[in-house]
Parts: C-alpha cells; sequence; structure tokens
C-alpha cells in the first residue's frame, strides 16, 4: 500500500529550530508507513495521544519511545525503500533538540498556553472537535508536567543520609523496585527490555500492583513509562479487569490516570471495531 500524504499543523513557535528539525525528521520517518497513527503507536507499544504530541511538537520523546516508533515503521517498509532518516540521525537530532540555552527555551514540553495544548494528531485523523476522552487527556498531561516540575524541583533539596524526612522516590520505588531497572535499561539504550518489563506489567499486574508500579515511575521521573503501563492495562480483553483497575486508581484519589486509563481503553476498542475483518 503506498503511503498517504499527511496534512501536518504547523508547528509551535515557541520550540527552538533544533525542536524544529527533529519534528520534521520524524513525520518523514512517519510519512513512510501507510498504517494509521493509532496502529503505527500500539505497534510501537505507546499511546497514540503520545505519538501525536511528539509529531507536533508538544514534547520531545524519550529515547525508549522513539526506538520503538523507528522500529514500528522500519518492520513495516522492510525491503522497500529506505526510511530517509537513520535511528542514529533521530537520535542525534533528539540530542540537539534537548539542550536549553536559556530559561525561556520550552525543551520537552509545550508552552502552557491551550492554543498549544491542543495540538494534536494530523488533520487527517478525521475529527475536529475533541472528544472528552482527549480533553480529559490533554488536562492529564497538564498536570503531569505540574506534579514533573516540581518532583524534579524536590529532589534537589539534600537530605542527610538517615536524617528528615525521604524523598518522595524513595519509598515509591521500593513498592516497585523494577522502575530503577526500567531507568537503568533506558539509560543503557535496552528499550526493548524496558518494553517488555512495562508490557508485563500493563498486561499481567493486578489492580494494587498497577497501581504502586505506577506510581514508582512517576516518582521515578518517568511519566512515559508510566503512560505505557496504562496503555497495556487498557488493551486487557477482559474489560471488568480495566474496569476494577480504574476502580483502584479512583479509590486511590487519581482522578487523571482513571480518565486516561478509560479514554485509552476506548481508543483501542474504536481501533479494533475499525479494522478490517476477514472475508469482508
Amino acid at each position: 500500500m503506498t503511503p498517504k500524504s499527511q496534512k501536518w499543523k504547523e508547528l509551535p513557535n515557541v520550540i527552538t529550530s533544533a525542536h524544529c528539525a527533529f519534528v520534521v525528521a520524524l513525520r518523514e520517518v512517519r510519512e513512510c508507513s501507510s498504517r494509521t497513527q493509532a496502529e503505527i503507536a500500539k505497534a510501537a507499544h505507546q499511546a497514540a495521544t503520545t505519538l501525536s504530541n511528539h509529531l507536533n511538537g508538544g514534547r520531545i520523546p524519550d529515547e525508549a519511545l522513539l526506538r520503538g516508533f523507528y522500529a514500528a515503521v522500519e518492520q513495516e517498509v522492510a525491503g522497500g525503500e529506505p526510511l530517509p532518516h537513520s535511528l542514529n540521525h533521530l537520535l542525534e537530532l533528539r540530542t540537539r533538540a534537548q539542550k536549553k540555552h536559556c530559561e525561556c527555551c520550552q525543551v520537552g514540553f509545550p508552552a502552557p498556553t491551550d492554543a498549544l495544548q491542543d495540538q494534536g494528531q494530523p488533520a487527517s485523523s478525521g475529527t475536529e472537535n475533541p472528544t472528552p476522552q482527549r480533553r480529559a487527556l490533554r488536562a492529564l498531561r497538564r498536570t503531569r508536567r505540574r506534579e514533573l516540575s516540581a518532583l524534579r524541583e524536590h529532589q534537589q533539596v539534600p537530605v542527610p543520609p538517615g536524617e528528615g524526612d525521604r524523598h518522595p522516590t524513595d519509598s515509591a520505588e521500593l513498592t516497585w523496585p523494577e522502575a530503577n531497572v526500567v531507568a537503568r535499561y533506558l539509560a543503557d539504550g535496552q528499550s526493548r527490555d524496558a518494553e517488555l518489563l512495562l508490557w508485563k506489567a500493563g498486561a499481567a499486574y493486578s489492580a494494587e500492583e498497577l497501581l504502586e508500579a505506577v506510581t514508582a515511575c512517576h516518582s521515578a521521573g518517568l511519566p512515559d513509562a508510566a503512560e505505557t503501563i496504562l496503555v497495556n492495562a487498557a488493551g486487557r480483553t477482559d474489560r471488568q479487569a480495566v474496569l476494577n483497575i480504574a476502580a483502584a486508581f479512583d479509590h486511590a484519589g487519581r482522578p487523571e490516570e482513571v480518565s486516561f486509563l478509560l479514554a485509552a481503553a476506548q481508543d483501542q476498542r474504536v481501533t479494533s471495531l475499525a479494522r478490517p475483518r476477514p472475508g469482508r
């Protein structure tokens, strides 16, 4: 199937030229695929909204997410024309895009304005008015950015060994030690190993274990890992299990994650129903 041309949204004018160059390269790779954005994201083990955000300049992806996206497209076009950019070149562009030249630069996150938050998928995705689920996802992202910024500032406060209050990461990571393993895998470029751990957590953990894993990832500064766990949990075929997970997060006072989980489950269900069935 010949890849369809994409009609992309204009990039935010607040991001750096290096970030723009990185996003343009990402788009050129994405245009080599004939699949929908949701299908590419599923193959890359990430949320469609996450991939859309990366392709519209909203946020610089983690290395693991970039590798997953590239592998999904590369596998689809295997044996055909080579992709316009190598993975190493994209990683180099990502490193340049992450450099913060001054305090005014928005590196990794968009400016906190409604206009930038509304940057979604390319216009070819279908609808213009965002659904309540997508509005909930955007609200969740804004909340997570504020929480992550506060967490980074808190982690810079020194605590003498054996004294004072412990950092949130200490207690949270102990409840799910694999958070440290995921962080180490990502730092060493072992994205597949990290994705396997996150997939296992989302696909097999109990509701209480999932709550601990997602909390640990957030506290360890791995918001995309937490999101990946929720996306994998939302993809379970047992819909009652998904509802039980949502109930556990709601009982813990985590309405943002509840909205994200249910929206991701609905998005995956719609994608599944829209896929052509054999013999039709």
